[in-house]
């Protein structure tokens, strides 16, 4: 238990804790390592994933502040929006975005639900993700035009941006110091040790939880974290100015460095939002063996991962592995040209 984080305002959006589960199939298949999964696409808020936890934090300060609307951004199938979407309305609060154009922008997948919960949307022209998280760019100014549209409305927005060292960056990442004392918690009632966590990575914040968590915590499991989105050295770097900040924040005494933790961009692909051909038979696989369905952006990318580094022979067939599912499965329906055969 984490005495700092049990301090800190918190709303109830999800159902924790989330199951681990034994893929014994999958691992079959591979000839080993074992695999166990996080199940973090059952934590319920729009049909799961791993913001949810974010949002106990981020948005019981929202509420603290007054806030009657919420404002963010990233890209238009933003896993992160719509599961803001979703706790917002859940708490009576009006959701904004300013999104990025991306690889589909089509009324279906998360735009589908974004369109159910009626959410305030603007997809911009611009389909480079850095200007999502540049500050005094054209999307941080245009965050600023809704949050004054918003107040002049009668409202009292709350922005997130994601600058890795802010309020919201902070809250979300205690909120995945949580899920690491959650995991180990769950671990240990199972009589597991584990040997890595494998996760997707795009802004870093769950991968920065997990590792400030597991450090504070004295875990012996190593986490290997799949980018996404960022080449290795960025990636690293945000997941060490979240952790930095959020370890200041609670007061931990936990000395992260470079060397506690893995990033590799090796899987990225052509882009983010591109899955490739590797990713696609990983969700395949994964389906076939487990009835357990990944998405094409996140989560399929990293079992692909998983998939490599155990043929190449970087997980042992003796280790254990915990694969985190964060979520992301409406991205599967906007995708569909991609993955139907």
């Amino acid at each position: 238990m984490i005495h700092a984080i049990d301090n800190l305002p918190r709303l109830d959006l999800g159902f924790y804790p989330t199951p681990i589960t034994d893929a014994r199939r999958l691992s079959s298949a591979l000839g080993g390592p074992r695999i166990l999964i996080k199940r973090e696409d059952l934590s319920g808020l729009a049909l799961g994933g791993n913001k949810c936890r974010m949002f106990e934090f981020i948005l019981a300060e929202a509420k603290k502040q007054g806030a009657t609307a919420v404002i963010s951004t990233a890209s238009s199938q933003s896993n992160f929006c719509l599961q803001m979407a979703a706790a917002a309305r859940k708490l009576g609060m009006k959701p904004r975005f300013v999104l990025l154009r991306g690889v589909h922008n089509e009324t279906q997948g998360n735009l589908l639900l974004q369109n159910i919960l009626d959410s305030d949307v603007n997809i911009l022209e611009i389909s480079d993700m850095r200007e999502a998280f540049a500050k005094g760019g054209t999307v941080s100014r245009e965050l600023d035009k809704a949050a004054d549209e918003l107040r002049a409305s009668g409202h009292k927005p709350f922005t997130i941006r994601h600058d890795a060292s802010d309020i919201p960056a902070i809250l979300g990442c205690a909120g995945w110091v949580n899920g690491a004392d959650e995991i180990m918690t769950q671990l240990k009632e199972l009589g597991v040790e584990v040997q890595y966590l494998v996760l997707a990575v795009a802004g870093a914040v769950t991968t920065a939880g997990l590792v400030l968590g597991s450090k504070y915590l004295k875990a012996e499991h190593r986490i290997r974290g799949i980018s996404v989105l960022k080449k290795e050295p960025d990636a690293v770097a945000a997941a060490l100015e979240t952790i930095n900040a959020t370890s200041a924040f609670l007061g931990l005494d936990a000395k992260v460095t470079p060397q506690d933790f893995e990033i590799t961009d090796a899987y990225i692909g052509k882009g983010y939002g591109i899955p490739t051909t590797e990713c696609l038979d990983a969700i395949r696989i994964t389906a076939q063996t487990e009835g357990i369905y990944l998405d094409p952006v996140y989560t399929g990318k990293a079992m692909a991962a998983l998939i490599d580094l155990a043929r190449k022979g970087e997980f042992k067939p003796t280790d254990t592995v915990l694969f985190i599912h964060t979520g992301g499965i409406p991205a599967l329906f906007e995708y569909h040209a991609e993955i139907a055969v």
